[in-house]
């Protein structure tokens, strides 16, 4: 207990002596609180903002900056392999122009009037024929050739491409019988 005690009075002992000392550290820390704020600079404002002023890109004999040299190749390679325009429709809709190819079912190809007809099942079971040259499918498709012997329909259609033009596909429909 001794120990302790004289820990404690020491302890005591120097509290009150710092108490009792000159507070000359608090009074420069005072002082130069209150000079503060002259010693830093006014801030100028900022200069006010420019309006944005919006420019189109007019320079047409470089490319623009804004496509990929990916996309201008195949521009380029559909430009040379004959992208078309939508070809002209000859007449009025016919039945089989109301549907899309993928939805008719060839049924069968059967001869008459000296001449192959193609019959075709739409989806709402109608049942229509038609020859060479008719209309089909809703992407100004066409019937080009019916082989009775291979049992298959050839159709060309015209399908639109990512850079506004039509391109030609050859699409062979096969009739398939459940015998």
């Amino acid at each position: 207990m001794k120990v302790s005690g004289r820990i404690a009075s020491l302890v005591t002992l120097t509290l009150l002596l710092s108490a009792c000392s000159q507070n000359d550290n608090l009074a420069k820390l005072q002082a130069f609180v209150q000079e503060g704020p002259q010693l830093h600079p006014k801030v100028q404002p900022l200069p006010p903002i420019p309006q944005y002023a919006a420019t189109a890109y007019s320079n047409p004999q470089n490319r623009d900056p804004f496509t990929s040299f990916s996309t201008l190749a195949l521009r380029a390679e559909a430009a040379s392999a004959g992208t078309q325009n939508a070809p002209q429709r000859k007449g009025p809709l016919q039945p089989l122009e109301k549907y899309a190819l993928g939805s008719l079912t060839l049924t069968g190809i059967m001869q008459a009037d000296g001449k192959y007809w193609a019959v075709f099942l739409t989806p709402d079971d109608k049942v229509y024929r038609a020859d060479v040259g008719s209309g089909i499918g809703d992407k100004n498709g066409h019937i080009v050739s019916i082989d009775a012997q291979r049992h298959k329909v050839v159709v060309i259609q015209y399908l639109p491409n990512a850079f506004g033009g039509y391109e030609k596909q050859s699409t062979t429909l096969h009739f398939q019988s459940n015998a």
